[in-house]
Formats: structure tokens, sequence, C-alpha cells
């Protein structure tokens, strides 16, 4: 009984060792993956929103796939950051655009579901916002070149 008690608190002792050391080495990127969560969060939020104005039912499957997402968002961005730290890659920064990316997908659906809350197509306006201003910086700066 009493060697029991000690193989279980030795085992135990060393499953904490090896999340504390996952932990560790894993911290540098624990900002992305928490930023990554949040945009998950507002996208499933905004689109239990969306679906609930519209008479949709909430089902459950639908709300596991949020869990797999982040599941998978994260092992692809714990991966790239192991990828380029292993192998010395750390100029491309891999992680981050890959976590940048998952971020503009997820900031592209909650637009997409805000426009289904509010009816008034907000991404369609912010692009034709960027395209206006885009369009008279390069006017700007063409007009600047032919003056001098």
């Amino acid at each position: 009984m009493l060697s029991e008690n000690i193989f279980a608190i030795s085992f135990n002792s060393l499953w904490s060792k090896i999340i504390i050391l996952f932990i560790a080495y894993f911290a540098p990127i624990a900002a992305m993956v928490h930023v990554m969560l949040i945009f998950l969060a507002l996208d499933t939020i905004s689109g239990i929103w969306a679906s609930l104005r519209e008479g949709h039912k909430l089902e459950s499957h639908k709300l596991r796939k949020t869990v797999y997402k982040f599941l998978w968002y994260t092992i692809a961005v714990m991966s790239s950051w192991m990828m380029e730290h292993t192998y010395k890659l750390s100029w491309t920064n891999l992680s981050c655009l890959i976590a940048g990316f998952i971020c503009f997908v997820e900031l592209k659906s909650i637009f997409e579901n805000i426009t289904r809350i509010t009816n008034e197509p907000i991404f369609t306006r912010i692009l034709k916002l960027l395209k206006r201003k885009t369009t008279e910086t390069i006017n700007d700066i063409t007009d600047d070149g032919k003056s001098e």
C-alpha cells in the first residue's frame, strides 16, 4: 500500500514536470494562441447571434466544430513555431503569418455575421473605403511626381 502511494506521487510529479516543460517551451506563442482564441470566440458568438436572429436552431455538432477549429489552428501555429525554431527559420515568421491568416479568416467571418445581423454589408463597405483611399493615395503620389 505504501509503495503504491509513492509510485502515484512520483508519477504525478513526472507528469507535472512534462506539462511545465511543454508550457515553458510554447510560452513565446501564447499571445498568438490567445488572440486566435478571442477571434474564434467572437466569430462563434456572432455566428450564434446571426443564426438566432434568422430563426435557426442551435445544433451541438456545429458548436463542436469550433472546438475542433481551435484545436487544429493551435496545432498549425505550434507546428510552424517548432519548425521555425528547430531549423533556425526565425527570419520567416511563419507562425506569425499563419496565426495572422487564421485571424483574418475569422475576422472576415465575423464581418459576414455582422452583415447577417444588421443587414448592412460592412465588409463590402470597408473594402470600398480601402479601395478609394488607396486610389487617392496613388493619385496623390503620382501627382506629386509630375509636379517636380
